[in-house]
């Protein structure tokens, strides 16, 4: 790492070669060099300095306007944000502005979103590695967001860019029998596949979803491939919250934990055409985790990466807090981190951690809360949400103070407030010999 600057009347920069950049306060990047006075902020961080060339990572300033002391200076975190700034400055683009659209719709329209699930599905999304995202609708039509690269989606149809796909059609058997989804590579292939639980306990498997993906929407119709990983009336039926990750150790992201209804937390590792197997269980039944609403899977600890990926569950309680499990691989649920609290988090209705900012982690938090606004929390980690990006607005006719305070009984109508414990169609009297 080297550090340029010119401090105060120098009419050539003082080079710091060789030397190391360390974290500080959670979003600073610390460096020692010394001499480093005023005159200097702007400065860039360089990466692989060749004398001539280097890759930026930061500029002097920051914390402090970049440090209170000569020899200590201080950067700003390069983030998705700035990510997101440079390619609009050299595409130019106009950049973001309060209230802007985004083309994804209406509060109006995203109340009635049932589920969603994160994975790379469009084939220009396998090229650049960034997430997609499938969402499911209370009409039973099923729908692929592809990213943009930008911490956002690409919606309709514009030239030279992935289209938004409809996957199915609006019909009865998604609208009711479709209960819980989540997207992994189960099958090893490099491509994402979509799992469904359905509210009878049938549990499929659909193989490599693309935009050419054309679901099934009727009991007599199949993909190729389609794979029925547990049959109807099975114990699945009490399964209430997925979230698919890299928990294993290997590659893939393709182990499973799962929610019981009972408060049980098992995971489940290398999910394969075999079907679901080598199941362990994390947590007994208990009365706490029967209040976690929603789960999900991710890297907000930077260990989701490298030979031993490990990555953390996240999951937002009843009472709204949301916290953080750290690499599962464990095999327990342990050091539990609070990433955010407060009522707020109560009217969260749909939540997907996917990789939508081009920084290699599924750090990027989506949010469709009960109003119908939709937000995306970029780069978040495992003690603090990331900064929060609106996608979708809340409804005009609410005051922003209280645009949140919708309950999904109120803003969805009679539709269930999905995965909410004790909820309408909540099963009860799970088996107690389930678990073996």
């Amino acid at each position: 790492m080297s550090l340029l600057g010119f401090p105060g009347a120098s009419k050539a920069p003082l080079v710091c070669p060789s030397t190391h950049t360390s974290a500080f306060a959670g979003r600073f990047l610390r460096i020692a060099c010394k001499g480093y006075s005023d005159g200097v902020s702007g400065g860039p961080f360089l990466r692989n300095f060749n004398g001539t060339r280097g890759e930026v990572i930061g500029v002097i300033g920051g914390w402090k306007t970049g440090g209170t002391s000569a020899d200590v200076s201080y950067s700003s975190q390069f983030d998705a944000d700035i990510v997101r700034l440079y390619r609009q400055a050299v595409n130019g683009s106009p950049p973001d502005s309060p209230g802007a659209d985004t083309g994804m719709g209406t509060a109006a329209l995203w109340r009635h979103a049932k589920g969603a699930a994160s994975g790379t599905f469009h084939t220009a999304s396998q090229r650049s590695g960034d997430s997609d995202l499938v969402v499911t609708w209370d009409d039973g039509e099923v729908t692929l967001y592809p990213g943009d690269q930008n911490l956002g989606f690409h919606t309709g149809c514009r030239p030279a860019e992935p289209c938004e796909t409809q996957l199915a059609v609006p019909n009865a058997m998604w609208r009711d029998y479709a209960d819980v989804i989540t997207a992994g590579d189960y099958a090893g292939t490099n491509a994402y596949d979509l799992l469904v639980k359905w509210v009878d306990g049938e549990v499929t498997l659909y193989p490599d979803i693309s935009e050419r993906t054309r679901l099934p929407t009727a009991l007599d119709q199949h993909l190729p491939g389609e794979i029925t990983l547990a049959a109807p009336h099975s114990v699945w039926k009490y399964a209430r919250g997925f979230a698919t990750g890299k928990y294993a150790g290997n590659r893939w992201p393709d182990d499973l934990v799962v929610r019981w209804n009972d408060g049980e937390v098992t995971e489940y590792v290398d999910i394969d055409g075999n079907g679901l197997h080598a199941e362990r269980q994390l947590a007994a039944p208990n009365a706490r985790w029967k209040t976690a609403r929603l789960i999900t899977g991710g890297d907000l600890d930077g260990n989701g990466n490298g030979t031993t990926p490990r990555h953390d569950l996240l999951a937002v309680w009843a009472d709204g807090r949301v916290s953080v499990f750290p690499d599962l691989g464990s095999g327990h649920l342990d050091n539990e981190q609070t990433v955010a609290s407060g009522s707020t988090w109560t009217h969260a209705r749909v939540i997907a951690l996917g990789e939508y900012g081009m920084n290699g982690r599924q750090d990027d938090l989506f949010v469709c809360w009960s109003d119908g606004e939709v937000t995306l929390y970029g780069n978040t980690r495992a003690g603090a949400t990331g900064r929060e990006h609106r996608l979708v607005p809340p409804p005009a006719a609410l005051p922003a103070a209280v645009r949140r305070d919708v309950r999904c009984t109120t803003a969805c109508g009679t539709e269930p407030y999905r995965r909410a414990p004790g909820g309408p169609g909540e099963l009860t009297g799970r088996p107690p010999t389930r678990w073996r």
